[in-house]
């Protein structure tokens, strides 16, 4: 088996490595937002979501280098193949390699639940303020006909009598 040309390998785990270090970054703003959210900081909120979008976009130009450092590696070990992905890599790869590329992808499919849990959060959060203030401000502009705990002019009338346990007549 070729071996991968000296530094292919090495960029390849330091790519990975800085994919791993952004969705970490990615994890903690979610987290700053998750507290933004509740303090109802809207100036933080949009600095927080400005955050996330450079985070994001660093994540993706990680991933195109990764793709193409890939690429790379398996036009040098097995020049003419079809596809160029990680997968195809790792089956031609040395099995500390592959054991190591692998250990890369289980961390980021951490960072990834992990993400998908806080980002989630923040979603049941935002959907549960959202209908209070849609509850509150329907009982402000479609005030109920009738109210059930307090009687118009201070009166409630009983409707029926008394059940005979609460009869006071002797």
């Amino acid at each position: 088996m070729k071996q991968v040309e000296g530094g292919l390998l090495k960029d390849l785990y330091d790519l990975l490595e800085e994919e791993i270090f952004q969705y970490h970054l990615l994890v903690e703003e979610l987290k700053k937002e998750s507290g933004h959210l509740r303090r109802g900081s809207t100036d933080s909120l949009t600095e927080s979501l400005h955050s996330l979008e450079i985070h994001a976009a660093a994540i993706r130009k990680v991933h195109e280098s990764i793709q193409k450092t890939v690429g790379k590696a398996l036009a040098f070990l097995s020049p003419g193949e079809g596809e160029r992905n990680l997968s195809r890599l790792l089956a031609v790869l040395p099995p500390e390699d592959a054991g190591r590329i692998k250990s890369y992808q289980k961390a980021l499919e951490q960072m990834k639940i992990w993400m998908a849990r806080v980002n989630e959060r923040n979603k049941t959060y935002i959907q549960e303020s959202l209908n209070y203030w849609k509850d509150l401000v329907s009982l402000l502009t479609e005030p109920l006909a009738e109210s059930p705990v307090y009687a118009q002019n201070g009166k409630k009338s009983v409707s029926g009598s008394l059940p005979c346990t609460l009869n006071r007549k002797v």
